[in-house]
């Protein structure tokens, strides 16, 4: 048995292990110090993110691309250690390991303590709404010009259809790797959907102008003109002015990167509808609020903004079910 200490205070356990089928893994296990429920976190991955990860006997897989190789990892929950294991099947570097440990820690938002945002929350009504889904976390889309992407595919369209059309784009110019007998797509470099046409897209029922902004943008960032790890070391207004002038980039689309890509917590998307609705159905209101309605009882909610709105998100979503 190896142990290392990852920054300041986090330990890894780190051993080798056999699979039934004879193969070595190399588990890395990451200790959950706060309210963390990997059943509630991980809802969304079972229904919103199919295309990116594959569960299997309550493991989840998707390749995750390092700078060296892209791999696929297998993440689960460990419930004796209070920690999230991570199995990869092959050896890697020192290097490789710290890295896919930072990449998971965030990705999975291990670091992060509810503890401050529940004893925050006083609303009578969102507070029983809120300690339901105690331990509830965000998952993070793992580079931010994926989760840029995902979200224009996702603009005005139902989440089924966005998922299909997400699909179709990484089949068509996405690497893929074989595992153990199942196909993982790895999402698609800037690079790679740079060199597509307009028309490319427009065949996989694209609309010509989610074409032109999906490729546009991307060879913005291949070209150097648009260099999205800037967007680390700025505040949210600074991220919004950078990217609005951006063709085809909207408020919802920037609040989407602020919240799934750099995991912000102090977001309100007031003009989000299915925020709106939620809000409406809890509050048993009449008609649905307004943006300004939203802002006015979000300020309340600061500086956890993102978290009311993700834990209503779940709410709406489980009553509609």
């Amino acid at each position: 048995m190896e142990y290392a200490l990852i920054g300041d205070s986090c330990y890894i356990h780190k051993y080798v292990t056999m699979w039934e089928k004879g193969v070595k893994v190399v588990c890395l296990r990451i200790p959950l110090k706060y309210p963390y429920s990997f059943d509630q976190t991980t809802k969304r991955l079972r229904y919103f993110s199919k295309s990116s990860y594959l569960e299997k006997d309550g493991t989840f897989y998707r390749a995750m691309r390092l700078k060296t190789r892209t791999i696929v990892v297998g993440i689960s929950y460990i419930p004796m250690y209070s920690a999230l294991e991570i199995q990869v099947d092959q050896p890697l570097s020192s290097l490789e390991e710290l890295e896919l440990l930072e990449i998971v820690k965030r990705v999975w938002s291990t670091e992060i303590d509810l503890t401050p945002f529940y004893n925050h929350l006083e609303d009578k009504v969102l507070r029983p709404i809120v300690l339901a889904r105690q331990g509830l976390h965000l998952i993070l889309d793992p580079d931010i010009y994926e989760c840029f992407i995902k979200t224009i595919i996702g603009q005005q369209l139902q989440t089924s259809f966005a998922a299909k059309l997400e699909q179709r784009l990484i089949e068509l110019v996405g690497d893929q790797i074989d595992y153990h007998g199942d196909t993982f797509w790895v999402f698609p470099t800037a690079e790679q959907i740079a060199k597509l046409t307009y028309e490319d897209l427009q065949k996989l029922q694209y609309s010509r102008r989610k074409a032109e902004y999906i490729i546009d943008i991307s060879r913005l960032i291949v070209n150097g003109r648009l260099d999205l790890n800037n967007l680390w070391d700025k505040s949210n207004e600074e991220v919004m002015e950078l990217l609005l002038p951006l063709r085809g980039v909207g408020r919802w689309t920037i609040e989407c990167i602020l919240l799934f890509g750099l995991g912000r917590s102090d977001l309100l998307p007031a003009a989000d509808i299915g925020l709106r609705n939620a809000v409406k159905m809890a509050y048993g209101l009449e008609k649905q609020p307004t943006e300004n309605d939203i802002r006015k009882l979000g300020a309340a909610w600061a500086p956890y903004e993102s978290y009311v709105t993700f834990y209503l998100w779940d709410y709406i979503t489980q009553n509609k079910k």
